[in-house]
């Protein structure tokens, strides 16, 4: 028995002494005594991985999840009718507008452009302003600017306001400013019924007056006044029917004119004979 704790006592005091040595270092001194110094152990900081949303304010987190998240679409924008181009081919040399100051090289339309501006004032009154240009190739051209001021209360509506621009003709390379004003009305009587009420003044200067490619163009402002009833058909085709009377400064008379005016899709347009 007592050799079996000899024996016990003997493994214990091994391992003890080979744990204090892998825990200590022996060093002997000057002295020439040993000197048992403990081991350094390194220490292993275990910090774990701090991100942005860990300081992200709870209320601000959803916001910030969307802007994450957000990815912008992608588009291409083509322009219409570009500056640079180039008319190559010799056939379209002579309806060059030569009214337009512009390299021979560009397109005569590639300066043209049409912007609206509309502001809702309240309930029942607009505002809207009209900047555009156009040109016809061979035979002239305009640049007008239109404001007009809209009101409207239930199945009434007035718009009115002025207008100025130039216009370019064969006749005219040159022209002044022309000016005016326009007034145009509107009453629907039933849900498919609607009359129409307009009138323009416009003033001409005497060499104005005498163009005659200026009067006689639909496309250019005239003094008129005129009336239309319309029908609607269906919610995408009406039709209208009207008189107008223009002015005509040659003959310095008002002129008839029988109108006609279809819809599609909400929205109508007019011709006359």
């Amino acid at each position: 028995m007592r050799i079996t704790l000899i024996i016990l006592s003997l493994i214990c005091l091994a391992l003890g002494r080979a744990n204090a040595q892998s825990d200590l270092s022996l060093v002997l001194d000057k002295e020439g005594k040993i000197v048992a110094i403990p081991k350094p152990k390194p220490f292993e900081l275990d910090i774990q991985d701090v991100s942005e949303l860990d300081y992200t304010p709870k209320g601000s987190r959803p916001v910030d999840l969307q802007w994450l998240s957000f990815q912008p679409e992608e588009y291409t924008i083509h322009l219409e009718r570009p500056m640079d181009m180039n008319v190559l081919s010799g056939a379209y040399r002579p309806f060059y507008n030569v009214y337009t100051p512009m390299l021979m090289e560009v397109s005569p339309m590639a300066l043209d452009f049409n912007e609206t501006y509309l502001k809702h004032v309240n309930e029942n009154v607009d505002f809207l302003a009209n900047g555009s240009q156009y040109t016809w190739p061979g035979a002239g051209g305009m640049t007008t600017f239109t404001t007009v001021v809209s009101w409207h209360n239930d199945r009434l509506r007035i718009t009115g306001g002025g207008f100025g621009g130039r216009f370019f003709t064969p006749l005219n390379p040159s022209p002044d400013v022309m000016a005016g004003l326009h007034l145009h009305a509107s009453y629907e009587v039933t849900d498919w019924l609607k009359l129409h009420a307009w009138g323009d003044y416009v003033f001409y200067d005497q060499a104005q007056e005498k163009n005659a490619y200026l009067i006689m163009n639909p496309f250019f402002y005239h003094q008129q006044v005129g009336g239309a009833v319309q029908f609607k058909i269906s919610d995408n085709f009406s039709f209208g029917v009207g008189a107008n009377f223009q002015y005509n400064p040659a003959r310095r008379g008002m002129e008839r004119q029988i109108m006609i005016f279809p819809g599609f899709g909400g929205r109508d347009f007019g011709f006359g004979f």
